[in-house]
């Protein structure tokens, strides 16, 4: 394959910026969230909504995009992909009522999925064997930069216009997205045989993934014993199995559980998924930490997540040069360890309720995830024949989403059943008389409010002051628990991928 540098250098531009315009939106949107309360009147259980809303089909979808790329082309499905990615931003934005935002985050979703896989594939068909490391390191490596960036521009555009600039702002990237795909990445070729499309398999995958997600998402407001809770979590096993069982029959199975038996492939798939996890999972956690705890307004909280991104810019590229001399293996199980030491010094700091004590634990977070999402996507693919590719970049976007869904899930029901234990524990123990109904929805109402404008402790009425300290030790309580189970996450990404990652083949051919 013959290509001028000039032209290579254009495709993977529109690639990164395709890759990292989709993760922007994923990190930027929770600094959006307290101004979209405001604007819609609506509480914090239904405002996570936007945020799954694009997530679920995103993770449900991926890998039927990736197929859909393989079988139909994938600069063509990347482009339709654009074009809804686009649209359903502009009409997210220009919402005039809650129900329509949710809707157009979901087509978010559905073009995203279209696009993400597309993006991973295109480039590794574009550049030679010898360059793919290096290429695909540093599109991941740049979006991953772009991501860390998310809350800082999500902060400063809510801050700045409204929470409808955070998705306006992706018509203009979309539309060069587009033209610079028109111009430079190679037409498809006409496929010599069209095989069908697993529609049954993607309506189990995806009715699996909404279900664990849907279910987990409600424990918390509603309890474990609430058939909305246990239905969906009973239907998504059902559904889980069901897809094992019919993929293994089918004669063009959605996903091809052979690439599996690759241990770089299963090994990145499963890095993907847990690096997914404390990544947006953390996304969410951070603003309630700095906005209600440390008392910042929407942009400085987004500012204060800075260094995360720092290390990012210089460890990305050098992550890349590293996969290329050694593999997978070594910066993957380092970018792991970091992240759970990450998780220990976050917790230690948490408690401290200071800027300070947690920014060692950001710097460190923001190395090891760099090395981790850096590294992820070409360990995806370095074992991958090329017509599989798109498939395979497809499971391991799904994992990467479907991770994040799961973080969004886990990780803040850790944060708000372990806060509320200690507030309740806290309440029972002080001299504070117990409060009633009225006077608890009166608490809640405060705090939701302080997520919106951050902490004015000057503001609050007075009877409320006792009730708001121990209710703030008590969220401090629930974020030292929340960065230690990020934690255990990076120690088992770390003992999965030294079981399965290994050195690819040195001719940068296939296994």
């Amino acid at each position: 394959m013959s290509e001028a540098p000039r032209k290579l250098t254009l495709v993977l531009v529109a690639m990164t910026l395709a890759n990292a315009m989709i993760l922007v939106d994923q990190t930027a949107v929770p600094l959006a969230l307290p101004d979209i309360m405001r604007g819609f009147e609506v509480g914090t259980a239904k405002v996570q909504w936007v945020l799954n809303a694009s997530l679920l089909p995103l993770a449900g979808l991926l890998i039927f995009g990736g197929r859909l790329g393989d079988l139909l082309g994938r600069r063509r499905i990347f482009l339709i992909g654009s074009v809804l990615f686009a649209s359903a931003s502009a009409v997210g934005g220009l919402a005039p009522e809650f129900p329509v935002l949710l809707i157009a985050r979901a087509c978010q979703g559905v073009g995203g999925a279209l696009m993400l896989p597309a993006t991973v594939a295109i480039v590794s068909s574009t550049f030679p064997p010898r360059q793919r490391g290096k290429a695909l390191g540093t599109m991941g490596g740049l979006a991953a930069v772009a991501a860390a960036l998310g809350p800082t521009i999500g902060g400063l555009l809510t801050s700045a216009f409204s929470w409808r600039a955070v998705l306006l702002v992706n018509v203009p990237l979309a539309i060069a997205t587009v033209l610079l795909a028109l111009r430079h990445v190679p037409a498809d070729a006409r496929p010599e045989r069209r095989e069908p499309i697993d529609t049954v398999g993607t309506v189990l995958l995806s009715v699996a993934l909404i279900g664990i997600v849907f279910g987990l998402s409600q424990s918390q407001p509603w309890g474990w014993g609430d058939p909305g809770v246990w239905l969906p979590l009973a239907l998504a096993g059902a559904s889980a199995v069901a897809f094992v069982v019919h993929e293994r029959r089918s004669a063009h199975p959605l996903m091809d559980f052979r690439l599996l038996r690759r241990r770089n492939y299963a090994g990145a798939s499963v890095s993907q998924l847990l690096s997914g996890m404390a990544e947006i999972g953390l996304g969410v956690i951070f603003p309630l930490l700095l906005i209600l705890n440390l008392g910042m307004s929407p942009a400085l909280a987004g500012l204060a997540l800075i260094p995360t991104t720092l290390p990012m810019i210089i460890v990305a590229p050098l992550a890349g040069r590293w996969y290329d001399r050694s593999g997978g293996r070594p910066p993957l199980l380092t970018g792991f360890a970091l992240l759970a030491l990450s998780g220990v010094v976050m917790a230690i700091g948490a408690d401290h309720h200071s800027y300070a004590a947690i920014l060692p634990g950001l710097l460190v977070y923001g190395i090891g995830l760099a090395l981790v999402l850096t590294v992820n996507d070409p360990v995806t693919v370095d074992t991958i024949p090329d017509d599989q590719q798109g498939q395979a970049s497809g499971v391991s976007a799904t994992a990467e989403q479907f991770g994040g869904a799961l973080g969004i899930a886990i990780l803040y029901s850790i944060f708000h059943g372990s806060y509320l234990d200690r507030l309740h524990e806290r309440v029972d123990a002080s001299p504070l008389a117990d409060l009633t109904q009225s006077q608890y929805d009166q608490l809640r109402a405060t705090l939701q409010a302080a997520e919106a404008t951050g902490l004015r402790f000057d503001e609050i009425d007075p009877f409320m002051q006792g009730y708001v300290l121990i209710a703030r030790g008590a969220a401090q309580h629930g974020y030292t628990m929340t960065f230690l189970a990020v934690a255990v996450i990076g120690l088992v990404g770390a003992a999965l991928v030294a079981w399965l990652v290994r050195r690819p083949p040195a001719s940068g051919s296939v296994a």
